[in-house]
């Protein structure tokens, strides 16, 4: 009988584990995105499944484009739509732990910390046109600032 039991208890726990890796994080990237059933070979092939979003940023009253970034399991929405000369405040929601935690604007050379579970801005004014990329320190995890004349 108890070895009966012993059987029950590792079929049980193999389930269990199971259903939990479904919804693992993916092990390319701390605080990376959700695994997804499709298998990849590199982290840059995994996060082309990342399905992509675009926000637009809206003019607060005190005159400045504003939008909110939520961080978890990537940057959403991971594109945002801004206005060159504008100066610009993002709102940073970051809803997990990890190396998401700094985010990194290198063409506009702006780097900020951020802290789990709270809000932090980063401000700046986009003065040039094009499509910019921002992302984390490793670059895993990466959005675009789209900024249009």
């Amino acid at each position: 009988m108890k070895q009966f039991t012993l059987y029950l208890t590792i079929i049980i726990l193999s389930i269990i584990i199971a259903s939990v890796n479904i919804f693992a994080q993916c092990s390319m990237g701390s605080g990376g995105h959700k695994q997804h059933t499709q298998k990849t070979e590199s982290h840059s092939e995994h996060k082309k499944i990342v399905t992509p979003s675009k926000g637009y940023a809206f003019i607060n009253d005190d005159g400045m484009q504003e939008a909110t970034i939520t961080i978890k399991d990537g940057y959403h929405p991971n594109t945002i739509i801004v206005k060159k000369g504008i100066p610009l405040r993002l709102n940073f929601d970051l809803q997990e732990e990890g190396c998401t935690a700094t985010i990194s604007f290198k063409d506009f050379d702006v780097k900020k910390l951020l802290t789990p579970f709270d809000i932090a801005t980063v401000e700046f004014t986009p003065d040039s046109s094009g499509s910019f990329t921002f992302a984390c320190p490793m670059n895993m995890i990466e959005g675009t600032l789209l900024v249009k004349e």
